[in-house]
């Protein structure tokens, strides 16, 4: 009997029971599909069932070993499956591809004839053999593998789905991925419920046309809804494609599957928390960690869940077993250290988030956007210095900087030099160091009166916060942009801040500094008027 309608006859018998099990069927899928770690899982699970037939799951088993490499191993479940029934022919395929593999071509070819005397006319056993000498070398056996696939042809009357999925598969090798797809559609053409034509097909579509990929798993779906291949890959595609609501939802329903893998309940709660549903990717979470306290996924979930739904202490006490449980892990991130800061910084304990913070620069030393984000955390704790040395070193990770991180950087360093108090040395170097960054952005920008005012704030600041000439000039460039346009001085347009902040400073300068009255007289009336015209 054909292997297509062994499984279309189980197929029919699991939808009238009810959304369950494929059983051993799930693993010849994944096995079909190329995923030989899940094929072998669900085999050796579901092999000794009772509606398992044996001797065809040998055979698949035998082919993820050969697929892996492992001759010896695949000969022995070869031969277990001859010894299940003797009459099913797919064994002697398997054992005839161990002999390829070995050098024995002519003991190959006895075995091949004794799959097909037993398998008359099944042209998915004439590809199967074809496969067999075209994973064994498709140079040598170059002839063996046309006149296999030219029987299968004509066999079927050009009908069988599994001679298009080969022809697929040796376009997709030469990475012909139309003809490989082109393929792997006639499969499905012959074959509406074929699921490894479908995946393929998907797979090869994917990266160039992704809705259509899922368009096409959607129907596999439609035709096989109990098999978990089929759920579990059109979950993942929804997942690549940004849909988390779908790949959550449909993988809530794939987990119920008794043939999902353990890993798959720890990536359903990732799908949940990817799609904002925070408290059940926690619930998820919990119920693996408490079948699989080790698992570093859930471990991960459970407090980044936590922090996410700002119950910070439980978040931080998750935390503390998560970075203990696994030191040294290299799948930690610099988003594990950031979720913990802000735990602990939901719980109001600033400074030890500071640490995880600068614990997290020190071990991904490249993450120009983590240091960025040290730079803000340190201003947030007014650590201003510190601020300012990480914003330059976050610079310096940039190939090109932009003018906006300059004129950032130099608020970083005007706010190092504003606040160093006596500490002249501290002042004049972050000053100094500020001022170099905001003349780059003067230098590479149209005139623009915020640029200006940086300047003049950073000379006083250098100054010992005290208005000096250079910043005297600064604020009458800034002044001069901005009487470029009469309406600045209108209230709506917000300028008004930077005229009273000019004009306060020259009256300062020109009455205390330069001792001009006249000067001083004509500032102190602008600075007047404006504050008139703020409602001072």
């Amino acid at each position: 009997m054909k292997i297509k309608l062994i499984l279309s006859m189980l197929l029919a018998g699991t939808l009238a029971a009810g959304a369950q099990s494929q059983g051993y069927k799930d693993g010849i899928e994944y096995y079909k599909a190329g995923q030989y770690d899940n094929a072998k899982e669900i085999l050796e699970r579901t092999l000794n069932d009772s509606p398992t037939d044996k001797a065809l799951a040998c055979y698949y088993l035998g082919q993820t070993r050969l697929a892996q490499g492992d001759k010896a191993e695949a000969k022995k479940y070869f031969d277990n499956g001859v010894a299940a029934d003797a009459e099913n022919p797919y064994n002697y395929v398997g054992l005839g591809a161990v002999a390829l593999l070995e050098g024995n071509a002519d003991a190959a070819k006895d075995l091949f004839k004794q799959a097909q005397k037993l398998g008359k006319k099944n042209s998915e056993i004439t590809i199967d053999i074809a496969r067999a000498y075209y994973n064994a070398n498709p140079v040598t056996y170059a002839k063996e593998i046309e006149t296999y696939i030219a029987k299968a042809h004509k066999d079927s009357k050009n009908q069988e789905p599994s001679i298009y999925i080969l022809e697929g598969d040796m376009a997709a090798a030469q990475q012909d991925w139309g003809g490989a797809a082109g393929k792997y559609e006639m499969a499905i053409t012959f074959d509406q419920s074929n699921p490894e034509g479908y995946v393929k097909y998907a797979n090869a579509y994917f990266n160039v046309n992704p809705a259509f990929s899922i368009q096409k798993l959607e129907e596999l779906l439609q035709q096989t809804p109990n098999s978990a291949l089929a759920q579990r890959e059109l979950a993942e595609k929804y997942y690549q494609s940004n849909h988390w609501k779908k790949a959550s939802d449909l993988y809530g329903e794939y987990i119920k599957n008794p043939n999902h893998f353990p890993q798959d309940k720890a990536r359903y709660s990732v799908l949940l928390y990817w799609g904002e549903d925070y408290a059940k990717s926690l619930q998820v979470a919990n119920e693996v960690l408490a079948t699989e306290p080790g698992n570093f996924q859930a471990q991960r979930l459970r407090f980044i869940d936590e922090i996410k739904l700002k119950n910070y202490e439980d978040g931080v006490k998750s935390a503390e077993q998560f970075f203990a449980n696994n030191a040294g892990n290299p799948l930690i991130n610099a988003n594990d250290y950031v979720m913990y800061a802000e735990a602990l910084s939901g719980l109001g304990q600033d400074s030890l988030a500071v640490l995880q913070y600068e614990a997290a620069v020190k071990k991904f030393p490249e993450n120009s956007d983590l240091i960025k984000e040290l730079s803000s955390v340190y201003t947030a704790n007014k650590n201003y210095v510190k601020a300012a040395e990480a914003f330059d070193a976050y610079i310096q990770t940039l190939e090109e900087p932009s003018l906006n991180d300059y004129f950032a950087a130099s608020g970083r360093y005007l706010n190092a030099a504003a606040t160093a108090g006596d500490n002249a040395e501290q002042r004049t170097k972050s000053a100094e160091r500020g001022l170099e960054y905001v003349n780059k952005a003067i230098a590479g920008a149209e005139p623009q009166a915020p640029l200006f005012q940086r300047q003049a704030r950073l000379y006083i600041a250098r100054n010992g916060n005290q208005i000096d000439e250079n910043g005297v000039e600064s604020y009458k460039k800034m002044l001069e942009i901005l009487d470029r346009d009469p309406a600045n001085m209108e209230a709506a347009n917000g300028q008004l801040g930077l005229y009273k902040e000019a004009y306060t400073f020259l009256y300062v300068f020109y009455g205390n500094v330069a001792k001009d009255k006249d000067l001083a007289t004509e500032y102190a009336d602008k600075m007047n008027a404006v504050k008139a015209l703020l409602g001072e």
